[in-house]
């Protein structure tokens, strides 16, 4: 897809037909989880107000239709602003930065997410209750507030920096060789590990732990209730704000491969840095995408009815639909809410049926019968920034923008053969980030294949980044599609985070001299592999 041609109206239709891809597809049963134990919720707390079995009103449709409305709008923020990040500014903020930034609220949602699930199951009231009533004893405990203390600390710590024994600095590459600088997510642990402990010692948690605890459960049910009925905005269009965090978390804990015109919108703004266009763009794309979800929303709210003559399995219904969300919260804290779209993707069929349906519906209303080559990329254009201005005077720096020095890295390939992007200097090279779950991927990697065989007598390799996946399913990969270009391990993730990558499959072309010339994102056709080769071969 040109990105010239992109409208506004393209992108939503693009957005909406996305909905089917087995990228996106991981997010529905989240979504489901979600909006299914909110649903639970309120006809649990109509039934035990006797309610009776009315069918869903206008109101409580509209107030569904709100939180869906909401879920997608905290959706849309991360999806834009992500998107932007990762492509026009990732020279400014640091593709690790990026990386950081989604994966502490993956991390902490993903905690909030478990907890709204135990909330859901009855789980959290019934042991509330019982600290206050029955079992009293255990909130003088002397170790109870120690214990709390510790266990605030290890999320804390574990939240913002992923692990319980963080580090204060971090290594940066520059020009200069490597600095050490100090690692920020460390900084605002410790800060919040500070107020958090401050806050136990002077509110008595440590003196009068039974009065402390007292007061602070006490202020958990108040938050979550406000009135005996509400669990969770059971009425009303209270917890708005809760489903818009939910949008927000779902989207950061999701690593997306990106179709055709998602992908032809990121590279508009990485080659161009028209983030205007490019946001206004994304945000399109996005709410297309919502328009599906919303629709789901509609359709478990017409499930209201049925619940509500189940009255008597109600808490099995709650358990079940708690247990999920839990599930759902555990698969995002721990960065595994991709491997849910694995199973989708392991059918070839599936996948080139999404993406072909994409492509020909917007073939269809823009006139192209195929994908059309990018626009030509300008080497010496870096965004058209003040900040590629002063490159252009001061020479290339190290990042990943166009016209900058491709951060160097070495690793192995899948036979433990070590790899040194420096060492390739002298050879134009395509880099290219990719997971064998992902659809998109799949579609270029017999075109990389050809393009490999075709011309790397004239000095042109391919290195493959796999997204932290293992030996076996890189090796399966190979196998399956019969490739023969070099496939790079990064088990850990750390040359995604240092090139700012966030979705699926995202591409860089380097000259000869190890200047990044070219950046795309989404699957690549023929016709665009080789008009980027023949721009870099004849340099």
């Amino acid at each position: 897809m040109n990105p010239e041609n992109l409208t506004l109206g393209l992108a939503f239709v693009a957005g909406f037909i996305s909905f089917i891809s087995p990228c996106v597809l991981p997010l529905v049963p989240a979504y489901i989880g979600y909006m299914g134990g909110r649903v639970t919720n309120t006809v649990a707390a109509q039934v035990s107000g006797n309610q009776g079995v009315l069918s869903p009103s206008l109101s409580t449709r509209f107030t569904t239709v709100l939180h869906g409305l909401f879920f997608v709008g905290g959706f849309t923020a991360v999806f834009v602003g992500i998107g932007l990040l990762s492509t026009a500014f990732v020279q400014q903020f640091g593709g690790q930065n990026i990386n950081i930034v989604t994966g502490i609220i993956g991390r902490i949602g993903g905690v909030l997410i478990i907890f709204f699930g135990l909330h859901f199951m009855g789980v959290l009231p019934a042991l509330f209750n019982r600290l206050l009533t029955t079992n009293q004893s255990l909130l003088n405990n002397p170790l109870a507030s120690p214990i709390i203390a510790l266990l605030g600390t290890a999320l804390i710590l574990w939240g913002f920096t992923g692990s319980l024994i963080p580090s204060l600095t971090s290594t940066l590459l520059t020009t200069a060789g490597e600095v050490t600088r100090l690692y920020w997510p460390t900084i605002i642990a410790l800060a919040l590990l500070a107020v958090y402990l401050l806050w136990l010692i002077l509110g008595g948690a440590f003196t009068q732990p039974h009065a402390f605890w007292t007061r602070v459960i006490t202020a958990i049910q108040t938050a979550l209730y406000t009135d005996t009925r509400r669990q969770l905005s059971a009425k009303g269009t209270q917890g708005l704000s809760g489903s818009a965090l939910m949008g927000v978390v779902f989207s950061a804990g999701w690593t997306p491969c990106i179709g055709p015109v998602y992908g032809a919108v990121l590279t508009l703004a990485a080659n161009t840095g028209d983030i205007t266009r490019a946001g206004s763009l994304l945000a399109a794309y996005a709410f297309g995408l919502g328009i599906p979800f919303l629709l789901t929303a509609l359709l478990l709210d017409s499930a209201q009815g049925l619940l509500r003559r189940l009255q008597r399995h109600m808490h099995k219904i709650e358990l079940v639909s708690g247990a999920f969300l839990v599930l759902i919260g555990v698969l995002i804290a721990s960065n595994s809410l991709q491997s849910l779209s694995q199973w989708l993707a392991i059918n070839p069929q599936f996948t080139d049926a999404a993406i072909t349906l994409e492509e020909n519906v917007i073939g269809s209303l823009t006139g192209e019968s195929e994908t059309t080559a990018l626009p030509t990329v300008q080497p010496t254009a870096a965004l058209g920034s003040i900040t590629g201005a002063a490159a252009a005077i001061e020479g290339p720096v190290i990042g990943t923008n166009i016209s900058n020095i491709a951060p160097d890295f070495e690793t192995v390939i899948e036979t433990g053969e070590s790899i040194k992007l420096s060492d390739l200097r002298g050879q134009v090279v395509l880099l290219n980030f990719w997971a064998t779950w992902c659809g998109p991927c799949r579609i270029e990697m017999p075109e990389f294949e050809t393009a490999y065989q075709e011309r790397r007598s004239d000095g042109f390799t391919i290195l493959a980044v796999n997204n932290q996946e293992s030996v076996e399913d890189v090796v399966g990969f190979r196998e399956e599609l019969g490739v023969t270009f070099p496939m790079l391990m990064d088990e850990n993730g750390d040359l995604q985070k240092q090139y700012g990558v966030f979705s699926y499959p995202s591409t860089y072309i380097i000259d000869r001299e190890g200047i990044i010339i070219a950046r795309h994102f989404g699957p690549l056709t023929a016709e665009q592999i080789q008009e980027l080769l023949n721009q870099a071969l004849s340099a």
